[in-house]
């Protein structure tokens, strides 16, 4: 029998050979987007606000698939009102998003932070550009799965959903948690939307003041990010818990629903 060498390669039709790749799941986006964000958003509301002399533009979601946007409008515009206006010079879009199926299963977060997103609305030819904060709906009643093998960021992160009133129990090898439409509320409007804040302070500190007027937004982007991911998040939790201590003790957090 003459040498056959597909029978010796028993990396054939697997993984490793590269077999699937070409379907696997994923998060789609628009083939000719070169910008960080680029989203189709489907607004059943979009507001226009005065914050301490600032205008902002709030966009609210059309919610599906069980989700509830745990934050109001109000909620947002109230807690923005006791931010320095220094520290989101720049920063006028917020959307309260609906993810998508993939991106709840794939990529859960409570919000997002974008330097520059291209936002269109469908329907409309309508487009805006620029930095923009996410708090993403999410399905209240969900369980989330975290692993018991967690380093000291993730056991950090665990520990602050305890302290916002999620429910948090082991079941075998996972952490389960199970969020109530309070505790996501808490997690998104006294941590995630100051965290995101401080990223993009530390946008500004460290890149943008700093840049040449002739400088464009992938130079910086390019230049943000060759620093490294726990340098940036250590910047962003630290503002988070300075402001989120001192609006504590200001007696401005926590503080009831708004609603409109």
């Amino acid at each position: 029998m003459p040498f056959n060498p597909t029978r010796r390669n028993r990396n054939i039709g697997t993984p490793k050979q590269g077999h699937g790749q070409n379907n696997r799941m994923i998060i789609p986006r628009p083939w000719n987007s070169t910008r960080w964000c680029v989203a189709q958003l489907d607004p059943s509301q979009t507001l226009h606000r005065t914050v301490n002399g600032r205008d902002v533009m709030l966009i609210v979601e059309k919610t599906s698939g069980r989700c509830s946007h745990a934050c109001t409008v109000e909620d947002v515009v109230f807690v923005l009102s006791h931010v320095p206006l220094a520290d989101w010079a720049g920063l006028e879009t917020f959307v309260l998003r609906q993810p998508t199926r993939k991106a709840r299963l794939l990529g859960p977060v409570w919000g997002r932070m974008f330097c520059d997103a291209n936002l269109g609305f469908r329907g409309s030819s309508i487009v805006k550009s620029g930095p923009a904060i996410f708090l993403e709906a999410c399905g209240v009643g969900d369980i989330i799965d975290w692993p018991t093998s967690l380093d000291s960021e993730d056991a950090a992160e665990l520990d602050r959903l305890r302290l916002d009133g999620h429910d948090v129990s082991r079941v075998g090898k996972k952490h389960l948690v199970s969020p109530s439409l309070d505790a996501v509320r808490a997690t998104q409007l006294y941590r995630t939307l100051l965290h995101e804040i401080g990223h993009w302070r530390d946008w500004l500190e460290k890149v943008e003041m700093p840049s040449d007027q002739g400088e464009g937004y992938s130079t910086l982007y390019d230049r943000y990010f060759a620093r490294p991911k726990s340098e940036r998040e250590a910047f962003a939790h630290r503002y988070a818990d300075n402001l989120r201590a001192t609006l504590e003790k200001k007696g401005v957090i926590p503080f009831p629903r708004i609603e409109a």
